[in-house]
């Protein structure tokens, strides 16, 4: 996989900032949103928790980061078709794993964003009708159940982004499922208000 060459080619500082996951953390513009940080983008388009889980020594724990962000799950449940407890699961062992092996490194979750399925043109049916907003909801709920007793910070981005629907707002998407120039800067504005 090409994104996971190029992560192994980066040069490691370590205690710095660290952001891992799917799509939605690939596609922060690292430069243009943390211009005065050292942050590594370990994201990696089309993620499961089972990936994640795989490499996680690769894109997190060999960088001892004073904090690492994760996004993750979304493809889980549109992609893997797997149902929200086992997400759940894999996503506390994750932070688990991360909490033994990194022990002073601050660990943020970061919730998993909605889809709109609204009925116009430019939506991505592929990737908005395999994902259902009650699960992706539900996950969230659980995760951040779970960060609150572990200690561990949940960055609820969906709240931001959403509409009165409790779906993705459109003016944050250009397909209905991926980030736009505009939700991308929130979500990294969200980000930056823990670094």
């Amino acid at each position: 996989m090409q994104r996971m060459e190029e992560i192994k080619q980066q040069e490691i500082t370590k205690e710095q900032i660290v952001l891992v996951g799917d799509c939605v953390i690939e596609n922060i513009d690292i430069e243009r949103y943390f211009p005065d940080l050292i942050v590594f983008n370990n994201g990696i388009s089309g993620d499961t928790t089972i990936q994640l889980q795989e490499s996680l020594y690769k894109r997190a724990i060999k960088y001892k980061p004073k904090k690492l962000f994760i996004s993750i799950g979304t493809n889980d449940i549109g992609t893997d078709h797997r149902d929200v407890k086992q997400i759940y699961q894999n996503i506390m062992d994750i932070c688990l794993e991360l909490k033994k092996r990194t022990k002073d490194t601050e660990i943020h979750l970061v919730s998993v964003m909605t889809v709109n399925p609204a009925n116009i043109d430019y939506i991505n049916r592929e990737f908005v009708d395999s994902r259902d907003n009650f699960e992706i909801n539900m996950l969230n709920y659980y995760l951040k159940n779970f960060a609150r007793k572990n200690k561990i910070k949940f960055i609820d981005v969906t709240k931001e982004l959403s509409n009165n629907f409790d779906q993705l707002c459109l003016d944050y998407t250009f397909d209905g499922f991926h980030l736009n120039e505009s939700g991308l800067s929130i979500l990294s504005k969200l980000i930056r208000e823990y670094v």
